[in-house]
């Protein structure tokens, strides 16, 4: 039996999870997909191969909870950054910088590694649904600028984000991309 390294076996379980999460995102930011093995993760956290299997039934589901954790992260810096700031265009415009300079910090590296990943289509949905969960904030921007926060709506303003999110991982500077999305977003959504 193996020895527990915390107060109780509950903490001990959650912690040995915590440590194959943390090993398998170093790993997918190190190698990609291919380099995220179920062997690779348990010997990068310390443990035996098969333990791997005690807290995750297949790779898919470490990866989906590699995402989770990220996603919940991202949200909680996001929340932090926009806790405070005045509502409506500062807010908006916080939201573009934070999100630019998270990118160019690395950590939508993750999203991309994930999109590679052959999912189940139930399993790419939970992202999906996790990911626009993300843009609660320019929902409500949105709506305090008295813009309809229709799903087209939420979806152009998102893909404006992708669009300098892509551009910040290809090398722009951050600041520059923000500027830029900023720019089209406060010219393109503002009401007549």
């Amino acid at each position: 039996m193996p020895k527990i390294t915390a107060p109780t076996v509950a903490e001990h379980r959650a912690s040995q999870r915590a440590a194959l999460v943390r090993a398998g995102e170093q790993l997918l930011q190190e190698a990609g997909l291919t380099g995220v093995t179920p062997g690779s993760v348990s010997e990068r956290a310390g443990m035996a191969r098969s333990s791997f299997y005690d807290y995750f039934p297949s790779k898919d589901d470490l990866l989906v909870a590699i995402a989770i954790d990220a996603f919940e992260r991202w949200d909680a810096d996001m929340e932090h950054t926009l806790d405070g700031v005045e509502h409506g265009l500062p807010e908006l415009r916080a939201f573009v910088d934070a999100t630019m300079r998270m990118t160019a910090d690395g950590r939508h590296a993750i999203a991309g590694s994930l999109r590679e990943a052959n999912l189940s289509p139930t399993r790419f949905e939970d992202l999906m649904t996790l990911h626009h969960a993300l843009m609660r904030p320019v929902t409500r921007v949105l709506a305090d600028l008295g813009v309809p926060t229709s799903r087209t709506t939420v979806s152009l303003v998102q893909g404006v984000l992708g669009a300098g999110v892509r551009l910040v991982t290809h090398g722009i500077d951050p600041q520059v991309a923000a500027d830029d999305v900023y720019a089209v977003l406060t010219r393109g959504i503002l009401p007549a």
